[in-house]
């Protein structure tokens, strides 16, 4: 593949790889489509897709995906155009999802929280030209955020709303109109497969936290993504399996596990909306749910739920947890709850947007205490290095890096970074800090990068510490995680104040919003500081501050 038909922006595996992974069948060369059309040539009458509104088989799926595809084109959507996807967790996010990937769309997927910075991050990143929103996603009403990205970024070609009846915004496509206004006898058997991109074109960017401001895009190709599903659910999904998402389907947890395992593997998938306990247990007892993962705060909020034994919740054979790991406690009772339902728990695992992934080997064996388990892929290579990047030897404790079939080349637009994160013999550097045992078993035992991990979603200290600086009240701002028995970290601000200024927990949360902050780039806590601690290289000590958060908050006893 040539750089010219490659998404500008992104950079595409080279030619030695593509060839090596493919020979090995790490890489199955097909896409998104591809995937969809042979599950639907076994299980055309079989259920795809149940949520609260709606269920889809998979003929059904298909049908829907290619009406949408081809209304896409008719409103000029076309490949390799990067469109922000912020749908809800509905039936017709995957309907979307999967018409972008007939024709070569590459959808930046974006959760519900997100609001006007990110999202004009997102297209100030992308240079996007479309963007998928709900006008309502329940108690939330999307239209001041509409009318605000439409004021404000002009690249905002297309609007295609999930209207569900109400009112379009001026200029706006309905989604279920699109879909609806396609008469596929009208067009020529196979008519899509014109419009079908090559495997190893980029299928969807993914969006991660960054150390150096603004989140940034990690572009993943279909071979390369559907290779991650692919291996994440072996061994624990198949075509009887009935799976669960009730984690934001805009996230990557949910792609690399539920969303995209049922479709690869032929199953059901059921979209919960609602993430808290109460709702995801009427959801496992209505459906016989037998495969979940959820992030430490749901399992919490689950064994810790006042009604538990209400619920039948023995259908479930495989349940997982990512993203954080889960307190001493917590892993206690959920271990002991599902010792008694017959469950595999697992939550040695371990993932990030840009591609390293494990999981407990599939032959069984035990995983070693504190371990994360084995690489994914069997093609996936890990090494620890040094600060100068040298190779350790196994056991030594360094900074993860990994390459391989699973493994993303790069972040989007990003050259300096991308020069920064990776060896020259291209491992990435994941910024975690770790050992691989002699057998191969994978430890995290730090840090290496400023990120704080909110359960599971990483965010970036340093866009809120940008936001925070340009309040009129604020001379300088350092962000840290704090510790959180729920979610591992919550976000810490300290603050020094101009001199003769004040400012108020409520007037700081209250000044983020109207500059457009989501929820996910609001701190949690604040405090006022006189001057900050430094390192012996003049920088802010940030090992300083949370040491100073973690001692006050167990001398008040809420860790």
């Amino acid at each position: 593949m040539t750089k010219g038909q490659y998404l500008t922006g992104a950079n595409p595996y080279d030619e030695q790889s593509i060839a090596e992974f493919t020979e090995k069948k790490w890489w199955l060369n097909m896409t998104y489509g591809d995937v969809l059309d042979r599950t639907v040539e076994r299980y055309p009458d079989k259920p795809a897709l149940i949520d609260e509104r709606m269920s889809l088989s998979y003929r059904q799926l298909k049908d829907n995906v290619d009406r949408l595809a081809i209304g896409l084109l008719e409103i000029g959507l076309k490949k390799n155009d990067i469109v922000v996807l912020q749908l809800p967790n509905r039936c017709e996010f995957y309907v979307t999802y999967y018409a972008l990937h007939r024709i070569g769309v590459v959808p930046l997927l974006a959760v519900a929280r997100s609001g006007y910075q990110e999202i004009r991050g997102f297209f100030d990143m992308t240079e996007a030209v479309g963007w998928f929103v709900g006008l309502r996603d329940r108690d939330k009403d999307f239209m001041p955020l509409i009318s605000q990205v439409r004021s404000e970024i002009p690249g905002c070609e297309h609007l295609i709303v999930l209207d569900d009846g109400l009112p379009l915004p001026e200029g706006a496509h309905s989604l279920h109109s699109l879909i609806a206004g396609v008469d596929l006898a009208k067009y020529a058997k196979g008519y899509l497969d014109g419009f079908r991109p090559d495997p190893n074109d980029v299928a969807v960017i993914l969006t991660t936290g960054g150390t150096t401001g603004a989140a940034k895009g990690a572009p993943r190709t279909h071979n390369s993504y559907l290779a991650a599903v692919r291996y994440s659910c072996e061994g624990d999904v198949t075509p009887e399996s009935v799976l669960g998402v009730v984690t934001p389907v805009g996230h990557s947890m949910a792609h690399q596990g539920a969303g995209g395992g049922a479709i690869t593997y032929g199953a059901t998938l059921v979209i919960g909306s609602v993430p808290r306990a109460r709702e995801i247990l009427e959801l496992i007892q209505k459906w016989r749910l037998t495969w979940l993962v959820l992030v430490p705060t749901q399992l919490e909020d689950i064994a810790n739920f006042p009604e538990l034994e209400k619920y039948d919740i023995t259908s479930l054979k495989y349940v997982g947890s990512t993203g954080a790991a889960l307190s001493p406690s917590t892993a206690d009772k959920v271990n002991r709850l599902f010792e008694r339902t017959g469950t595999k728990f697992d939550s040695a695992r371990y993932g990030s947007s840009e591609g390293p992934l494990t999981r407990p080997p599939l032959s069984g064996a035990p995983i070693p205490q504190g371990s994360v388990g084995v690489p994914v892929c069997p093609g996936d290579r890990w090494k620890v290095i040094d600060a100068s990047g040298a190779e350790m030897a196994p056991g030594s404790e360094g900074e993860l890096s990994v390459k391989g079939p699973c493994v993303f080349t790069g972040y989007f637009r990003s050259e300096e970074d991308n020069r920064r994160i990776f060896t020259p013999d291209g491992y990435y550097k994941t910024g975690d800090l770790g050992r691989v045992d002699p057998e191969g078993f994978i430890y995290i035992t730090g840090r290496a990068k400023d990120v704080i991990q909110r359960g599971a979603e990483s965010i970036s200290p340093k866009q809120i510490e940008e936001q925070l600086e340009q309040l009129p009240s604020i001379a300088q701002a350092a962000v840290v995680g704090m510790p959180d028995r729920r979610l591992g970290e919550r976000i810490c601000a300290y603050v020094k104040l101009k001199p003769g200024t004040k400012l108020e927990f409520t007037e700081m949360i209250g000044a983020l919003r109207d500059r457009g902050a989501g929820v996910l780039l609001l701190p949690e806590r604040l405090e006022l500081i006189d001057e900050f601690p430094l390192t012996k290289l003049g920088k802010v000590d940030k090992k300083a501050l949370v040491k100073d958060i973690t001692e006050k908050i167990e001398k008040e006893g809420v860790l």
